[in-house]
């Protein structure tokens, strides 16, 4: 089982609302794929909390919603530039004040820096940390300013197992903490020895307990938007890592994914098909 923790809002673009965020997109993705998977978030009681509720249910995800009337539910606007989205967060919602509720312990627990940037996400962050011995944390690290700081980046770090980061979030922490070799110092520092790292066009690098996969990405035609690319390729990742795939293969099936998913508007597609060629 696989659980996300974080923001689910929805993702407004000038034509259409459509329901988004990192922890929504990771989890929909490896449901879709056939695994059991959930998402820990909070949205208030009006009509954009309806329609995500609704669709968590069409969904079938785990239900780990908190629904708060005190608070109104995540919104991004979205604009769109050349295919590149630019993000205006509206603060104050109901994802900034996620509770920690008992749940079954997942085999996998994926976040990212956006939520933990608030402080009463940490605390239920922490609590889910400390329970959940056995499981695996996966992160994101998902960048979002001004929603970041050395505060929020070291608690991402200090409880990450497996580390997604951009080669844009490379830069920023060789920048920040002063270090030429990051993956090296994020081993030496954090101790953490699985970095899969994307670098968009280029493709992705993996290091994974001393060991080094590159994957290299045929160009893309077509493409609608980025929107969600970096969490499928997470998904797809995740998803060969659970399924015991060669490290290679993983990385390949990642990749491909990513490709497809830029070729629809926004980070979910309607059609489902685009799942069934890479369910094992």
């Amino acid at each position: 089982m696989v659980l996300s923790f974080g923001e689910v809002l929805m993702d407004c673009f000038p034509d259409q609302n459509v329901i988004g965020g990192a922890p929504f997109n990771v989890a929909v993705h490896l449901k879709r794929l056939g695994e059991d998977a959930g998402i820990i978030t909070k949205i208030g009681e009006d009509v954009l909390g309806s329609e995500i509720q609704q669709i968590l249910q069409q969904e079938d995800l785990i239900d780990q919603l908190q629904v708060d009337e005190n608070y109104q539910t995540g919104r991004v606007d979205v604009t769109l530039k050349n295919g590149q989205p630019s993000y205006l967060i509206h603060e104050g919602c109901g994802w900034e004040y996620i509770s920690m509720k008992k749940t079954t312990a997942p085999d996998y627990f994926v976040f990212g820096s956006l939520a933990l940037y608030f402080k009463n996400n940490k605390e239920s962050f922490k609590n889910y940390r400390n329970h959940f011995e056995k499981t695996t944390f996966v992160c994101d690290l998902n960048l979002r300013e001004p929603f970041y700081n050395f505060q929020t980046i070291d608690l991402c770090l200090s409880s990450a197992d497996v580390l997604k980061i951009n080669d844009e979030e490379l830069n920023y922490l060789s920048k920040v903490f002063k270090v030429d070799d990051v993956i090296v110092w994020l081993r030496n520092e954090y101790g953490i020895n699985k970095v899969l790292l994307t670098e968009g066009s280029k493709g992705a690098i993996l290091y994974w307990e001393g060991k080094i996969v590159s994957c290299p990405v045929e160009k893309v035609e077509n493409i609608k938007d980025t929107v969600g690319a970096g969490d499928s390729f997470t998904s797809m990742f995740l998803y060969g890592v659970i399924k015991k795939l060669p490290l290679n293969l993983a990385m390949q099936r990642a990749g491909e994914f990513a490709g497809l998913i830029c070729q629809t508007k926004g980070a979910v597609p309607d059609d489902l098909s685009i799942y069934e060629k890479f369910k094992i």
